[in-house]
């Protein structure tokens, strides 16, 4: 245990954990407080449920420092947890917890179109991560091709865990959650009402609003790729990569 607490300390800077501790005890209150609703509001338990499940996804990189030395996720920067903390938190706590998914018009979008071009960035880093183990090099047109498909893969899989999450929450409680914002009824009278793309009629609406996401997940992405064509970082040159030491890794951390 204390050779995987230096791990943690050697590899990431305390500033980074005492955000990480923020955003998590933030996580805890928004969990415990969704089980005791106030005065004149209905209790449902996939409020709580979702915090929580969201709260566990930000353990990620602790968990990586546990795999052995020569693997790929020992070399992946504390740096993209911290990015997928905040995301995390603007979407559990800000939009579920908030309800600024229903209050603000914007919100949604705004997460969506900012995610698709973070999942770029941490696409980047995950193969940048898989030619520093293997200390190997590939064409940089390669690397984009797996940042890209992972903001894809990134994209597809929230989906799934919203379409997901509904599903088994209807089969426990009864009555399906909300993560897929799927329910026009509970959108009407709110900004959430008007989606991204005008669904003709009323029976369109929950697939305009998972389009939309789709729609805004692509853009993000594509304008992170060309970012990064233009200011490439660990890339130099235009086929050879240049992978970093972990002394390197660490001094640079």
């Amino acid at each position: 245990m204390k050779n995987y607490i230096n791990r943690l300390r050697a590899n990431c800077p305390t500033w980074r954990f005492v955000i990480w501790w923020i955003i998590r005890a933030s996580l805890i209150f928004a969990f415990v407080k969704g089980f005791f609703p106030a005065e004149g509001e209905a209790f449902d338990i996939t409020d709580p449920l979702q915090v929580g499940a969201n709260f566990l996804c930000t353990f990620v990189w602790e968990v990586f420092m546990l795999f052995p030395e020569k693997s790929l996720a020992r070399y992946i920067p504390s740096s993209v947890q911290t990015f997928l903390m905040i995301g995390i938190w603007c979407g559990s706590f800000g939009g579920k917890f908030l309800n600024l998914y229903y209050d603000f018009r914007w919100w949604d979008v705004i997460l969506h179109f900012v995610g698709g071009g973070a999942c770029v960035f941490f696409g980047y880093e995950i193969v940048c991560a898989i030619l520093r183990s293997r200390k190997a090099n590939a064409p940089m047109t390669l690397v984009m091709l797996g940042a890209v498909g992972f903001s894809f893969l990134g994209a597809t899989c929230w989906e799934l865990f919203e379409f997901g999450f509904d599903q088994i929450a209807g089969m426990m409680g009864g009555y399906p959650g909300d993560a897929q914002h799927w329910s026009l009824e509970l959108a009407l009278g709110t900004p959430k009402e008007l989606t991204l793309f005008d669904p003709i009629v009323d029976a369109r609406w929950p697939l305009m609003d998972t389009m939309a996401d789709i729609v805004l997940n692509s853009v993000g992405a594509l304008l992170a790729y060309i970012f990064i064509k233009i200011f490439p970082y660990r890339h130099k040159g235009r086929f050879k990569f240049e992978f970093e030491t972990a002394e390197q890794i660490i001094t640079a951390k």
